[in-house]
């Protein structure tokens, strides 16, 4: 079959098209931060990155499944991660994906959705699945048909750093309280002489854990803050343990549901990350409440410090700028005043001397003559009478 000039164009084109997408999506990277590096994730337990995979994220279904992935496609703030190997539905494979919405807290790190829908077949995870040799966009592993709680996130802290990702609590813990706990068994203890303490260290809570039969917040006493939203009058804060987990007494996280009434605040604890539906009012399995009094309090003025050194720092930089303005304008205006004091000098000499060339001109005398003559007539009457 013969082929025109124009129909080989083409087929250049499209060849040379279908290779630049293919190679746009074989060199996707995962974000800079995340590359080279053991992360904890707050859903999966620990997590490994290269440039190109993500090791320990694991997920099954239909007796298929995988714990490692490659980046498949990035776009925004949307992250879209392919399974390696397939799922076999009913003789056929199918391809996995997880798209997660990630947002930067620090360079160590991250908290995130999961924009799919959740798949009974597997696991109750969120991720979409296509039949094998789709193309698959990031709109497509993204689709949801329902919207994603507020409170259903996951947060990534990158392991040789977790003292690195402090960040401050929200106004309701900022306080050193008397606590109760109670357990989802019904059991309660910690109470008089307890101590739950964030004024310290706002970024930090601290916990005298020698009154209760159970530990605190899933950690051996100490907990950092990584982040927390708000949803209505609720507050889901995430904290990290420092110290070293073993899956079943302490975990690496925590999620605490909060709220305030008056000066009481109740809080509601899990481990891992938050999950739809909790809040201060049902205690999950293996969850605790406590209801907490506060000894003292030290709020910020918001929940946001940031913003305050942020508006400190525009003070401090519009006062100095008033400051240099005034010390430009009073050099200005020396030097305006060292110009006309010249002038009028220069105006004061040249009347000066015209007022003496007038004298001049009327006498027909020198001025210096008749300064002469005036002082001789000046003689005293003494010399006269002589």
């Amino acid at each position: 079959m013969k082929m025109n000039y124009r129909d080989s164009y083409w087929g250049v084109y499209f060849i040379c098209f279908g290779s630049l997408l293919s190679t746009t999506e074989s060199t996707c990277n995962y974000p800079t931060d995340l590359q080279n590096g053991v992360w904890d994730d707050s859903q999966k337990g620990s997590i490994t990155y290269t440039t190109t995979t993500m090791t320990g994220y694991t997920y099954s279904s239909y007796s298929s499944g995988s714990s490692v992935w490659d980046c498949h496609l990035i776009e925004g703030d949307f992250v879209v991660s392919k399974a390696q190997g397939t799922i076999d539905l009913f003789g056929s494979p199918f391809d996995a994906y997880i798209c997660q919405k990630l947002t930067k807290i620090t360079s160590y790190s991250y908290y995130y959705y999961l924009e799919s829908d959740v798949q009974a077949n597997a696991g109750n995870d969120r991720l979409n699945v296509f039949s094998t040799g789709t193309t698959v966009s990031v709109s497509q592993a993204c689709s949801k048909t329902t919207a994603i709680p507020t409170e259903e996130f996951h947060v990534l802290v990158k392991t040789a750093n977790i003292a690195d990702v402090k960040q401050w609590f929200p106004t309701p813990l900022l306080g050193t309280f008397e606590y109760t706990k109670v357990t989802d068994a019904g059991v309660s203890s910690c109470g008089t002489g307890s101590v739950w303490d964030v004024c310290a260290n706002r970024t930090t809570m601290t916990l005298n854990m020698t009154q209760c039969s159970s530990v605190v917040a899933y950690s051996q006493g100490e907990v950092y803050a990584v982040t927390y939203i708000v949803s209505g009058s609720t507050y889901f804060v995430v904290v990290v343990n420092p110290g070293t987990p073993d899956g079943s007494t302490y975990f690496r996280f925590s999620c605490l549901a909060v709220s305030q009434s008056g000066s009481t605040v109740t809080v509601v604890e899990k481990s891992g990350s938050c999950e739809p539906g909790q809040n201060t009012n049902l205690v999950g399995t293996g969850g605790s409440k406590y209801t907490m009094t506060p000894y003292i309090t030290c709020p910020f003025t918001t929940d946001s410090p940031e913003e305050d050194s942020s508006n400190l720092g525009l003070i401090i930089g519009i006062v100095v700028a008033l400051v240099l303005l005034i010390a430009i304008a009073a050099v200005i205006g020396y030097i305006i005043y060292k110009k006309k004091k010249k002038q009028i000098h220069v105006y004061d000499k040249h009347k000066e001397e015209n007022a003496n060339d007038q004298t001049e001109h009327k006498s027909g005398i020198p001025s210096q003559r008749l300064h002469r003559n005036a002082t001789a007539n000046s003689t005293s009457p003494t010399e006269t009478g002589s």
